[in-house]
């Protein structure tokens, strides 16, 4: 006879779907500065990077160091969305995703840094119990 899962066992609901795309929140520039996105305009006296993605084709056919080498001529950035962002007039910018940036403050920064921390530890303890749900489930 099948036992009956406890509470403890019983996975969580599903959440739900997540949209298509991801939206580019926030970018970390080879400049060392971090951008936050803006859609109309940026605060007055910040300076601005302005960058199109790579298309995933492009970035399979480089290895780490092809990057690391565009990204000592041009500024380049990594996006929140998971995107390597080239600076613009580098790249042909007709069907790629833009990223519009203002720099963060240091204060900003900091903030940042702390908020991402908090969220990465909530979602490795999250993933951690979802795989030992997974598994007391497949013990069953």
């Amino acid at each position: 006879m099948p036992r009956k899962l406890s509470k403890r066992m019983v996975p969580p609901a599903p959440e739900p779907s997540e949209p298509a795309e991801l939206t580019t929140e926030l970018a970390l520039a080879s400049d060392g500065k971090l951008y936050f996105q803006f859609e109309d305009e940026p605060p007055p006296g910040r300076p601005v990077f302005v960058g199109y993605a790579l298309h995933a084709e492009e970035v399979m056919k480089f290895n780490a160091a092809d990057v690391l080498a565009w990204g000592m001529l041009h500024k380049l950035a990594l996006g929140s969305d998971g995107c390597i962002y080239v600076e613009e007039g580098v790249i042909d910018a007709e069907g790629r995703d833009v990223f519009r940036g203002f720099v963060a403050t240091a204060e900003e920064a900091a903030r940042a840094a702390e908020v991402l921390h908090r969220a990465a530890f909530n979602i490795t303890v999250e993933v951690f119990a979802r795989k030992r749900a997974a598994s007391d489930r497949a013990q069953l």
